[in-house]
């Protein structure tokens, strides 16, 4: 089989409106003019596959903190001062733990910086053993802030990001051990240890804003606790200002409330008129979509005729199936009152797919595979619509990884940033040249990073090669 792979690295316009509110940099107010569509004719089909059972613990709400506090605990709420912040949920054998939250000092009053605090406890009367298979957490200043790119990028070197999902995101998919994490930690019987406390510095930022996104991948071999927790640095007269310690970040545990304000509260699902998401707060079920993406009653081949397109979507929500009617947020096991139904977004979910491509024509053909985002209100399964110039807000940033072995037995990857704004239609992000009735698999890798909306699509096209 002859391959030929493309990667277009020029900018295209797109366009992109958050399902949430997420964190982004400061922008010039603007008045948005008037958007014109373009109606694109073609096989828009649900996605296969689903999500695994891994449960997934998410704390995104509230996004801003202004205080110290209890974001997310699934300790057990007896001996605690606030038991409704607390959901008495223990976690065993493998687990994700996530979080994406943002302080903001001209709104805490006061330029102390605040830390996230992440506790694992022993939930039961042995003794526990909790693996950290991988960690990686970055603020957005000064780890990764964000900044303007082109909308396709050679991220070959794995250098290429802007934001701190971005960051986090693209370090998992090329397996980065970020240095400062313990390999393991083992807990005696009904003891609590901190796992890590990460500062969102603000005292040298000219806007006082910054976030920070983590996500961990872990596995105990017996029940426990998690929690995450807001607290500013102790400051001291002579010594400048302390990382909180162990007994500190107890003591928040024990004694706070749920950090306040707090984020909308969601729609009740099923009812009429607009949906207000909300942000997740709780412990979802599902960390990988894994699926081999195919159109035949087999199940085996994804068969593509000439001049044919087809669209998959990728994390889909309530009022934004794309014409499918399939939800692709992960429900939640347990959540706070004012949260999220759903873990809308799938932040940090691993999509993992396989492309079985198969040219079922007598004729050779390119077959191009690109990432795009559509606008969520169009809702019909045999078109997809884009603005014709999309705005200016960033739908999607991330990096998108293209794995598949060639008929010389030859490996390639091919590691592709993309900065899609709503709306936005791009090329195809590689292409491969295809004998009649050949075959050829491409394996798809990312994780869904926070700061983006969904939905986007995974788009397959196909063209007779010009003799």
């Amino acid at each position: 089989m002859l391959v030929s792979v493309s990667v277009y690295a020029q900018a295209s316009s797109a366009v992109t409106e958050p399902v949430e509110p997420s964190e982004v940099p400061p922008v010039k107010k603007m008045t948005a003019p008037q958007q014109s569509r373009i109606t694109v004719p073609q096989t828009v089909l649900p996605l296969p596959g689903g999500l695994d059972e891994t449960p997934y613990f998410s704390s995104n709400s509230p996004e801003i903190v202004l205080e110290s506090g209890i974001l997310l605990s699934t300790f057990p709420r007896e001996e605690k001062t606030h038991p409704d912040a607390h959901l008495n949920y223990p976690l065993n054998g493998r687990f994700d733990l996530f979080f994406h939250h943002i302080t903001n000092a001209s709104k805490t009053g006061t330029h102390r910086t605040l830390y996230l605090g992440l506790l694992v406890g022993n939930a039961s009367k042995e003794r526990v053993r909790v693996e950290i298979l991988k960690a990686v957490s970055h603020a957005t200043k000064p780890d990764s802030p964000f900044k303007e790119l082109d909308t396709v990028l050679d991220n070959e070197k794995s250098t290429i990001y802007a934001g701190p999902g971005d960051r986090v995101m693209l370090d998992l998919v090329v397996e980065h051990r970020q240095h400062g994490w313990h390999r393991e930690i083992t807990l005696e019987p009904g003891e609590t240890k901190l796992i890590q406390a990460l500062p969102l510095p603000v005292k040298s930022l000219l806007h006082p804003l910054n976030g920070r996104t983590g996500l961990l991948k872990l596995h105990s071999d017996g029940p426990v606790y998690l929690a995450t927790l807001s607290a500013f640095g102790d400051k001291f007269l002579f010594f400048g200002e302390h990382r909180p310690g162990l007994d500190k970040w107890k003591e928040v545990l024990n004694t706070t409330a749920l950090v306040h304000p707090r984020d909308k509260t969601p729609t009740v699902p099923g009812a009429k008129g607009s949906i207000i998401y909300g942000r997740v707060a709780g412990v979802a079920k599902g960390s990988t979509w894994k699926a081999t993406v195919t159109n035949d009653q087999e199940r085996q081949k994804l068969t593509i005729a000439p001049n044919q397109v087809i669209s998959f979507p990728i994390n889909t929500v309530a009022a934004g199936t794309l014409g499918t009617n399939q939800v692709q947020a992960a429900p939640m096991m347990v959540r706070y009152p004012d949260t999220a139904y759903l873990s809308n977004g799938n932040y940090g979910v691993l999509y993992d797919l396989a492309l079985p491509l198969y040219n079922n024509s007598d004729e050779e053909s390119t077959v191009g595979v690109s990432f795009q985002t559509p606008l969520k209100d169009w809702n019909k399964n045999d078109s997809l619509q884009f603005y014709t110039q999309p705005p200016q807000q960033v739908f999607f940033r991330g990096t998108l990884s293209f794995e598949w072995t060639d008929e010389q037995n030859k490996q390639h990857k091919k590691l592709i940033h993309l900065v899609e704004k709503k709306g936005q239609s791009v090329h195809p992000l590689i292409e491969v040249l295809m004998k009649p009735h050949s075959s050829q698999e491409i394996q798809l890798k990312f994780l869904y990073p926070a700061d983006c909306t969904p939905p986007q699509v995974l788009t397959i096209t196909t063209a007779i090669r010009n003799r």
